[in-house]
């Protein structure tokens, strides 16, 4: 065998090797299983016990996952915590969201927050917590529910419709209290209402106790790049009077707009 194909060989390999331990990181990131054991991971993937242990024992040597002693299964590691908050505080817009959202959480004594749209995912990039809301419910990075969230409806509202059946179709549409919507065609009709208004609400259809609103942030192509929300414990701030703030929140979403170009209104 020549050098050639040994060089290509191997080449290959590697490029397995990655592409097997990306598939790994997808399957913690897409299930939320907290831990999973070895046999659980080949099987989901397809993969040999043996391959998902060798290729699992380094990175949990780093930190970027980690095996229960008592049980022996895995979970993602601190390593990649470190990595989201050093994505997120370098995310270009949170040097300009940033400011906005401590100046509406400073004003409303409220909790105030934005998020991005990626790979069918609503991802918390920053927030300004006002305590008296539960953390665990709020935690950065969090893969928020895209079809009952305020910030979800409205990074979903505005994109074509064959982009919106095609995330609502590629989802669980999981009813996480009484009041959410799991029917598509509700859901449809509500994105459009969204649309139209420019906000959306969330009255404790994705969280019990939890209301929310949301209005969008556009780039000067006039494309939705983010979205920014308010929230409260609805023991604390009812839904009528955080629905008053609507239009002070869209105020701030068109202010932001306005900062990366955007002319038009929202």
């Amino acid at each position: 065998m020549s050098n050639i194909n040994i060089k290509k060989r191997g080449s290959n390999q590697y490029y397995s090797t990655i592409k097997d331990l990306a598939r790994i990181i997808l399957l913690f990131n897409n299930d939320q299983t907290n831990e999973k054991s070895i046999s659980e991971i080949a099987k989901a993937l397809n993969m040999h016990q043996s391959k998902v242990s060798r290729m699992l024992k380094p990175f949990e040597v780093e930190d970027f996952f980690e095996r229960n002693s008592e049980t022996g299964r895995y979970c993602l590691g601190i390593r990649f915590f470190e990595l989201g908050v050093v994505y997120a505080l370098n995310f270009p817009l949170r040097k300009i969201i940033r400011p906005h959202i401590e100046q509406i959480a400073k004003e409303l004594n409220i909790t105030a927050s934005w998020a991005i749209l990626r790979n069918s995912k609503v991802i918390s990039i920053d927030r300004v917590q006002n305590l008296n809301v539960d953390l665990r419910v709020l935690q950065m990075g969090l893969n928020a529910p895209i079809h009952s969230t305020s910030i979800g409806k409205v990074l979903l509202a505005h994109l074509s419709e064959e982009e919106q059946d095609r995330i609502l179709k590629s989802i669980v549409l999981t009813k996480s209290t009484n009041k959410t919507i799991i029917d598509q065609r509700l859901i449809k009709e509500n994105l459009k209402l969204v649309r139209e208004r420019g906000y959306a609400i969330d009255e404790g259809e994705a969280f019990e106790d939890l209301n929310c609103i949301a209005a969008p942030i556009k780039n000067g192509n006039g494309n939705v790049v983010a979205a920014i929300n308010l929230m409260d414990k609805a023991s604390r701030t009812s839904a009528e009077r955080l629905f008053q703030y609507i239009d002070y929140l869209k105020e701030k979403a068109l202010f932001i707009s306005r900062q990366l170009g955007y002319r038009g209104i929202l």
